[in-house]
């Protein structure tokens, strides 16, 4: 008789499984490894959760060119991001209200806000929170809704509502996408409310994007590229396109990397800070 797999290996064998074919049902699956429906069910719950397949009505479906996992997104441009949010923190004022998005390089912003005194911060990011909460003189304050294993924000109606109901100084967003044409640009509907919340609540709303965001389109349009009033980006942006964003009246600034190495948390990391079981 063939010795069961562990639930890691059979873990890893599902994801490779649905990255290579791109879909597959429950059913094939208990057929192909010999365990019951629950035991794939759950093993399918697990792998969404750590953000590396999308369940899907009775099976599971391969995460898309742009849902790439946050571990492999921490790593991108990561210098880059780490300027960005450096940069971006010295625009935040002491004793101002905030929202803070989920992404990447908003995670950098967080990390450097410590040097910001009588700060509330709203955001949809678990790993801004986590971050922030235990900045002396910081509040924290969390949006509800259903969190997405891809990016550890909130999102849906709940996160949006919440958004709906503040007025704040300043956001901080993130976007996939820059398009001069199409303006803001995100590749999945479930995030998208709550950044158009996000947009509306701000007297003032600042992208922070490194220079790979720009000059792309993705699959939802969030808002005109004019809904911001500041972009924080970073030196390998198109010439023609840091021009086109100034001609349209925002204030673009462009940083370069430091020498002096970023740390960005790690997914695996959240799991030591309470982030997954």
């Amino acid at each position: 008789m063939a010795r069961p797999m562990l639930p890691d290996d059979r873990r890893q064998a599902i994801a490779d499984i649905v990255r290579e074919r791109g879909s597959v049902r429950g059913s094939e699956l208990v057929d192909l490894l010999g365990v019951t429906d629950e035991t794939i069910r759950r093993d399918l719950s697990r792998l969404e959760e750590q953000g590396l397949v999308r369940r899907a009505h009775g099976g599971a479906i391969a995460l898309t060119k742009d849902e790439t996992n946050t571990a492999v997104r921490l790593r991108e441009h990561a210098e880059e991001k780490v300027a960005i949010g450096e940069r971006a923190a010295e625009l935040v004022r002491p004793g101002s209200t905030i929202i803070l998005d989920s992404g990447t390089t908003t995670l950098c912003l967080a990390r450097a806000l410590h040097r910001v005194s009588d700060l509330t911060v709203v955001t949809t990011a678990v790993t801004n929170a986590l971050e922030l909460v235990g900045n002396p003189g910081t509040t924290v304050v969390m949006t509800g809704g259903v969190i997405r294993p891809i990016t550890y924000g909130a999102s849906g109606a709940l996160a949006a509502a919440t958004l709906h109901e503040l007025h704040v100084d300043q956001a901080f967003i993130a976007m996939h996408s820059v398009s001069i044409q199409r303006g803001l640009m995100y590749p999945a509907f479930e995030e998208v409310d709550a950044k158009r919340a996000m947009i509306e609540a701000a007297s003032e709303v600042i992208l922070l994007a490194d220079h790979s965001k720009f000059g792309r389109e993705a699959l939802v349009r969030v808002a005109p590229l004019t809904a911001v009033h500041r972009i924080v980006t970073s030196s390998g942006i198109d010439p023609e396109i840091a021009a086109a964003i100034r001609d349209r009246g925002i204030d673009l600034i462009i940083v370069e990397p430091g020498s002096r190495p970023g740390h960005i948390v790690a997914a695996s990391s959240l799991a030591e800070a309470g982030g997954e079981d």
